[in-house]
């Protein structure tokens, strides 16, 4: 049984985080009593109208806000009914969406005319809400091209009826092209007696996948056919993880070499395709390699398989893949067949984090699917080779910041997404780590993040994590850690700011960006410590 764990860029972007949200101020309706007597009015009829126009709408957003926030950071659900719901969105007139109505539908699909569904996996934890409400987030800002879909699965009645009821309210008026997808729970690993013996919440993403390619309202699966409509069979997917922020709009077309960085041995090989197509994935370059193949192929896919047959250099240059992966209805769903009869085997002889990564290379392989890899879909770690630094690098470090705070990729070139799997910092007062982020970052009246000076590329030779030692970088990881540390508390606090917009009463939105996170953390710690 092998046991080893691979090196990669991306473990830490599948250790469990047990974080919860914190909870939000609770905010009660109030009622405006009529007289029913008649006499001579102090003011005009219309300023009476507008005055209990007012007080009925401060009430019905209170309401609003108090149940809606309830069920996103607690995960509990409530008895209020569907109808109730819906006309709480139909009175919700202070949501705005940073798109217009004819600007959404023209996101339907691309130039070109292709179709897109984004999806993402999660479980039903409030600790995955706040990086999903990021996903759309983001997906919104960029300007994503298509659906957009979170996958969420194993949820509880009562947490499938918060979490329906948080989209509807929070999130569905985004876009009328993002959706929300609850599936069975699939992460309990049976024995061959059919016991459950464990739980690898990882099961969740290639069974929510296939779950939701055969069942979302939006693909027309026939399950008597076996297949999709012959119109929809060459749409494109597009799966991501919940930890991924869009830098840019991903779409089928790499064509373009100032956005798209592949490595050298695999241009010295030959590009397989510049687009997205039948036969033609893409996909994130990992570094595991081909330790997939030092598996038991033949226990996990049998005999006959052509994952038995792949070579060391076939295995390296088109195999090693992780998210995003892109590619064709129809050929995701070849893959999602093998990849959820594969994770078991995978998982048995190898139980460990990977082990579905390991299983998708090994469907895709059998299916005799090669990818073509591009460096360029992600960043993640500031020291990895394989990913789209060279991108950053070409950013002057007196300039970083401030671009990374406010994307312009027509000025510079920048990778498809953030994968927030590290842990970023530069000097003593500046750091980042999804699993250190507090849990109240949507509340109505928390303060915003501080954002680093403008100079942050040029003002720190080395890092200094809020608990750990002193390490000197050099110019270009400097340049790497003010790129992410700039991007992602600004793009903290604009999701924060927008939610807090679109969900809060007028009066309790606090927007003042005076919260370090290294200051909290400090303080998170004494206090703890003198318990």
């Amino acid at each position: 049984m092998i046991r080893r764990r691979p090196t990669t860029n991306d473990a830490n972007s599948y250790k469990a985080d047990d974080d919860k949200l914190g909870k939000q101020l609770l905010f009660t309706t109030s009622s405006q009593q009529h007289s029913t007597q008649t006499p001579k009015p102090m003011v005009s009829n219309l300023v009476v109208c507008i005055i209990v126009i007012v007080f009925v709408g401060a009430g019905v957003v209170q309401n609003r806000y108090q149940e809606s926030h309830n069920d996103f950071h607690s995960g509990s659900g409530t008895d209020k009914t569907v109808a109730q719901s819906s006309q709480r969105r139909k009175t919700s007139f202070l949501q705005q969406s940073l798109l217009t109505p004819e600007e959404d539908e023209r996101l339907q699909t691309d130039e070109r005319g292709n179709r897109y569904h984004l999806v993402f996996s999660t479980d039903c934890s409030p600790y995955q809400h706040w990086q999903s409400f990021l996903v759309y987030y983001t997906a919104l800002k960029v300007r994503q091209p298509g659906q957009v879909t979170r996958i969420a699965s194993g949820c509880d009645p009562e947490q499938a009826k918060a979490m329906q009821r948080w989209f509807d309210q929070d999130v569905q008026f985004m876009s009328k092209r993002y959706h929300l997808q609850m599936t069975p729970h699939f992460s309990g690993v049976k024995n061959e007696a059919g016991e459950t013996v464990a739980d690898y919440k990882f099961f969740n993403k290639p069974f929510g996948f296939l779950y939701w390619l055969e069942h979302s309202p939006q693909l027309h699966y026939s399950a008597s056919d076996s297949e999709f409509p012959k119109d929809f069979q060459n749409d494109i997917v597009i799966l991501i993880d919940p930890d991924m922020g869009l830098l840019r709009p991903i779409t089928a077309d790499f064509s373009d070499e100032r956005e798209t960085v592949v490595s050298p041995r695999r241009r010295e090989h030959g590009v397989l395709a510049t687009n997205v197509g039948p036969g033609h994935p893409f996909a994130q370059v990992y570094g595991f390699g081909t330790q997939w193949a030092r598996l038991d192929l033949e226990k996990i896919a049998g005999a006959g398989s052509q994952a038995r047959n792949i070579s060391k250099e076939d295995g390296q240059l088109f195999y090693p893949v992780g998210p995003p992966y892109i590619g064709t209805i129809s050929d995701m769903h070849r893959i999602a067949l093998k990849w959820t009869a594969f994770v078991p085997r995978v998982y048995e002889q190898y139980p460990h984090l990977l082990a579905e990564m390991f299983a998708f290379c090994i469907a895709a392989a059998d299916e005799e699917l090669p990818f073509q890899l591009i460096d360029s879909l992600m960043i993640s770690k500031t020291d990895a080779s394989g990913e789209g630094w060279p991108l950053v690098d070409r950013i002057p470090p007196d300039e970083v910041c401030d671009f990374a705070s406010d994307l312009d990729p027509s000025k510079y070139a920048v990778p498809s997404v953030v994968h927030l799997c590290q842990r970023y910092w530069l000097g003593k007062d500046w750091f980042f780590s999804k699993r250190k982020i507090p849990s109240d970052i949507y509340d109505c009246e928390t303060p915003l993040f501080e954002e680093p000076p403008s100079d942050l590329g040029v003002l720190y030779d080395y890092k200094w994590a809020w608990n750990g030692r002193k390490q000197m970088v050099t110019p270009t990881e400097a340049n790497r850690e003010a790129f992410l540390l700039c991007f992602l508390f600004r793009l903290l606090n604009d999701a924060a700011t927008f939610y807090k917009q679109n969900t809060c009463p007028p009066d309790s939105i606090n927007l003042e960006k005076s919260r370090n996170l290294v200051a909290y953390l400090k303080a998170k710690s004494r206090h703890t410590e003198t318990k």
